[in-house]
């Protein structure tokens, strides 16, 4: 019998952040349970205000910033790098094109070596720079 990989596609896809962060694929994955979970160790989530697109999308009931008309505007919390925010990025990526074209995007850049994590291949690029790596 073949042995299951650590993470998968629907792995991954379930456990996209209000933000757009693949919490499976975060530095934290190892002692955090992820953005929906009591144990979210995300230092937004730990901040003294709280995570300003978890606290907004739940009151809106969005599943993620992506549900939000102002998505593309948002410069709070996360977003606040504005044109340079990879995980707004991720979130748009996912309004336009869906969740699991998103994780399948990333799977297949994976293949190539690159990785979402801070300070990696995403980071330091405007926000039409990451859609095209991720639509390559």
């Amino acid at each position: 019998m073949k042995a299951k990989p650590k993470t998968n596609a629907e792995d991954l896809t379930n456990s996209i952040a209000y933000c757009g962060l693949i919490c499976k694929l975060c530095f934290l994955k190892d002692s955090c349970s992820g953005c929906r979970s009591e144990r979210n160790l995300c230092d937004k989530n730990l901040a003294d205000k709280g995570c300003f697109q978890k606290l907004c999308c739940s009151e809106k009931n969005y599943e993620g910033c992506w549900d939000c008309d102002n998505l593309y505007s948002c410069t709070e919390g996360i977003y606040s790098l504005g044109d340079y925010s990879k995980i707004k990025a991720f979130a748009i990526c996912i309004k336009e094109d869906g969740r699991e074209r998103f994780i399948n995007y990333i799977l297949e850049n994976t293949k190539k070596g690159w990785s979402v994590e801070k300070d990696k291949d995403y980071d330091g690029k405007k926000i039409d720079e990451v859609l095209e790596m991720l639509r390559g």
